[in-house]
């Protein structure tokens, strides 16, 4: 299935679903489909496509979006607090799970902000992506930061937000995909 554009608005509104791993307790996939991504209803910026079998069992996620080129990166989604009601866990880990074509260009002069937001307490973490260029067409699932969920922060209306950013710098970036957006409970907590 291709991801519907709407005429005229150049912003991909995300649809918000999520999935629990039935394997992994307290692990969420979130499918590009969920996410808001700035540009991304413009073919010229973002292109959505279905991935191929193998692509979906290594990944988790049946769907991509290509980076083609941006130079304004903004890629974010959310979840509900209350989805972390009743867990052992406290801390949680998110991962990008993407990978670079052959032709990626733009990453090394372009660091990217991963952050998330529990409660009005943001964690921000930066990366420069460009070494995982170098592993084309493979898959990473690259650790993009962490959170603490406290039993004072679960209620009915908060989320947990997150996303990776670079707006800062005027370089181009693509020939990225992004299948989703994985978040689990940290080893060990």
């Amino acid at each position: 299935m291709v991801h519907e554009r709407k005429a005229g608005i150049p912003h991909k509104k995300g649809d918000g679903m999520y999935e629990e791993d039935l394997e992994f307790p307290r692990q969420f996939r979130v499918p590009m489909t969920a996410l808001d991504i700035i540009w991304g209803n413009d073919h010229r910026f973002w292109r959505i496509f279905p991935l191929e079998d193998e692509e979906i069992r290594s990944t988790g996620f049946k769907q991509g979006a290509l980076l083609v080129q941006v130079n304004w990166l903004e890629v974010t989604g959310k979840l509900p607090v209350v989805l972390f009601r009743n867990s052992s866990a406290t801390k949680y880990e998110i991962y990008y799970v993407l990978k670079f074509r052959v032709d990626a260009f733009g990453w090394h002069s372009a660091p990217i902000k991963f952050k998330a937001r529990v409660n009005g307490e943001e964690m921000e973490k930066i990366i420069i992506l460009e070494p995982y260029t170098q592993k084309y067409e493979v898959w990473h699932e690259i650790q993009g930061g962490e959170f603490s969920i406290l039993d004072g922060d679960i209620n009915d209306n908060g989320d947990v937000t997150f996303g990776m950013h670079e707006v800062d710098t005027a370089w181009w970036k693509g020939s990225m995909v992004l299948a989703g957006i994985k978040i689990q409970a940290k080893a060990g907590e």
